[in-house]
């Protein structure tokens, strides 16, 4: 299988329209790359699932919510199961599966706002972990628990932002098959740095040429740029190519905005936040509307 490097066009133009993201209470299809590789219920009704001897009670919604979590992290509790009010998304399956160990649900503030978000507890992610269908091609990793308080915010809107990105690239024939996020793509350039059998005189820009070639991740002004979100994807011909997406706040500087597009990065901000001003913080910064997504580039 060949891989391709990022197709998204470097134009620096916007789209003519903000568009709204994938309905939050349709992402079925958007996650078929990763539920067709768990083997756990898919019906209505809850079965058993075992794991190191313990036996949880596991329907397919249940099932679903875990891998969706697990996948990217940190997601508000309305996009998974859809609730009037914070306080109504501690019911349902969502209540469910915190009971019983697998999921943590926590209160935080977003847009000065209380907002339920949910992540997987330790329990959570051994249980997808251990119940992985063998399949070739890449597998998508999981992760557990909360990031930095300071991160919450921009990281539990990056499931809206796989959503809308998602269905751009079905729209163009391919199939999403994998989702890495930031976290993943930070350890790897640090394990690449770090090998054991790295020369420690070897040359730094000769070093990270050779990541940037291997992993497809771009320099610009003499730095890697790392995005929020990278989207692989096959083609009808079965050609391997990713898509990376970033989520810009209104606390990017036009510094980071301007490498973000010049790396070639499909860059989304909330529709109506304010332009980039002159924060050199990546993270904190928070869009206006989450609930409408702008694509910039």
């Amino acid at each position: 299988m060949s891989r391709s490097g990022s197709d998204d066009a470097r134009a620096q133009t916007r789209d003519q329209a903000p568009e709204r993201s994938a309905n939050p209470r349709e992402p079925q299809d958007r996650l078929k790359f990763c539920l067709d590789r768990l083997n756990l219920p898919r019906t209505r009704d809850r079965e058993p699932v075992s794991v190191r001897g313990r036996v949880y009670q596991l329907r397919g919604s249940e099932a679903r919510i875990l891998a969706t979590v697990g996948t990217f992290r940190t997601i508000r509790a309305s996009e998974l199961q859809p609730a009037n009010s914070s306080r109504e998304a501690w019911t349902g399956d969502l209540r469910a599966l915190a009971q019983q160990g697998l999921l943590q649900l926590r209160t935080i503030e977003i847009n000065k706002e209380p907002e339920a978000v949910a992540v997987l507890t330790m329990a959570g992610k051994e249980l997808l972990e251990a119940h992985r269908s063998p399949a070739d091609g890449p597998s998508q990793e999981f992760h557990a628990g909360l990031v930095k308080p300071r991160e919450i915010a921009h990281d539990s809107q990056l499931h809206r932002l796989f959503l809308a990105e998602a269905a751009r690239i079905e729209g163009e024939g391919g199939r999403v098959i994998r989702v890495a996020l930031d976290y993943e793509l930070k350890r790897d350039y640090q394990a690449f740095l770090n090998r054991p059998e790295r020369d420690p005189d070897a040359d730094r820009e000769a070093e990270l040429k050779a990541y940037s070639a291997s992993s497809g991740l771009p320099i610009v002004d003499g730095h890697l740029e790392l995005p929020d979100l990278r989207i692989e994807y096959e083609t009808t011909d079965e050609v391997l190519h990713y898509r990376d997406v970033e989520l810009a706040t209104e606390h990017y500087s036009r510094g980071q905005m301007a490498g973000k597009s010049a790396a070639g990065f499909a860059i989304y901000r909330a529709a109506g936040a304010g332009g980039s001003r002159g924060s050199s913080s990546r993270r904190g910064g928070t869009p206006s509307d989450p609930h409408l997504l702008e694509r910039l580039v």
